[in-house]
């Protein structure tokens, strides 16, 4: 697999200098209207902890060999539409071809969290308390989760970022309907000002790294405030409507992107790439969805 590691500079926040334009909307059924995810299961985090599914009925999966993304379908009935869905994530955002929207992207409201991790096998996830939320058109979505992909999902102009960090909302009113927000982070020599792969950092990584592979969270030392380790952006969204990235690979699923990067110290990711390299589905086709950007106020 070729894979391009994504320049820091070409992301969303420099649209011009990438060409980037916007993403959105959610795609045809829209970031504006693609919060009503269809199908889905628990909507809390599958079995790797991506987007929120359930990952069906003890059916085992991964990234590669006979049970890797391009199998998946075949693995479980009810998860076919990872082989026909005509909605997928994660794509490939094409700058050309992003559309500019000034409707008000998602708004952010994150607090603090005790520390609870899980080494699912295929990713390690951290489950927050009840008071972070999302609001994008008229629903207040729960923060529920948020898990690390390496290298990156999504892709910018065929670049990956080298860490991809997915915090997974919920309707409250109904659990299938999700809104993901995707934070790209880069490694760097130095200067680096996010430490959240850090040994004894804010997410105390190292610790949740160690842990065996279980179902089951457990409790670490401490909290964060997620307001203060994550980027506060009001412009330069991307969005679209997808899918879940691991299976059943529910469609219906409102993404937007962080066009604003977050690097950390590149001892701390390719400590964090020794455990999870890799786990990442490869790009779906867009099938003529639309991908936005938001400008920085509603009209």
């Amino acid at each position: 697999m070729r894979v391009i590691r994504l320049a820091p500079i070409c992301l969303l926040t420099v649209a011009a200098a990438c060409e980037v334009d916007d993403p959105a909307k959610g795609g045809d059924s829209g970031a504006s209207d693609g919060t009503d995810g269809t199908d889905g299961t628990d909507g809390t985090d599958g079995t790797d902890g991506t987007d929120g599914a359930d990952g069906g009925e003890e059916v085992e999966w991964s990234y590669e060999g006979e049970t890797g993304p391009e199998f998946w379908a075949e693995l479980d009935e009810e998860w076919a539409t990872c082989g026909e869905g005509e909605a997928q994530s994660p794509i490939d955002v094409d700058g050309s071809a992003l559309v500019p929207t000034r409707d008000a992207p998602v708004a952010l409201s994150w607090g603090s969290t005790s520390l609870r991790a899980t080494n699912q096998g295929h990713a390690i996830r951290y489950e927050v308390e009840p008071g972070s939320t999302a609001t994008y058109a008229g629903t207040t979505y729960d923060l529920k989760q948020f898990h690390f992909h390496s290298l990156a999902e999504h892709s910018i102009n065929g670049g990956k970022s080298d860490v991809e960090i997915h915090l997974v909302h919920e309707d409250p009113a109904d659990a299938n309907r999700r809104l993901v927000v995707a934070v790209f982070l880069f490694a760097a020599i130095e200067d680096a000002d996010v430490t959240l792969m850090d040994p004894g950092g804010p997410l105390l990584m190292d610790e949740a790294l160690a842990l065996p592979v279980s179902d089951t969270p457990t409790d670490l030392a401490g909290s964060i405030d997620l307001d203060e380790v994550f980027p506060t952006m009001t412009s330069g969204w991307a969005s679209y409507a997808g899918s879940l990235t691991t299976p059943p690979c529910t469609e219906g699923v409102a993404w937007f992107l962080s066009g604003l990067p977050v690097f950390a110290p590149e001892a701390s990711v390719w400590a964090f790439q020794d455990v999870y390299d890799f786990n990442f589905r490869p790009v779906q086709p867009l099938n003529g969805r639309t991908v936005y950007l938001h400008d920085s106020a509603p009209m």
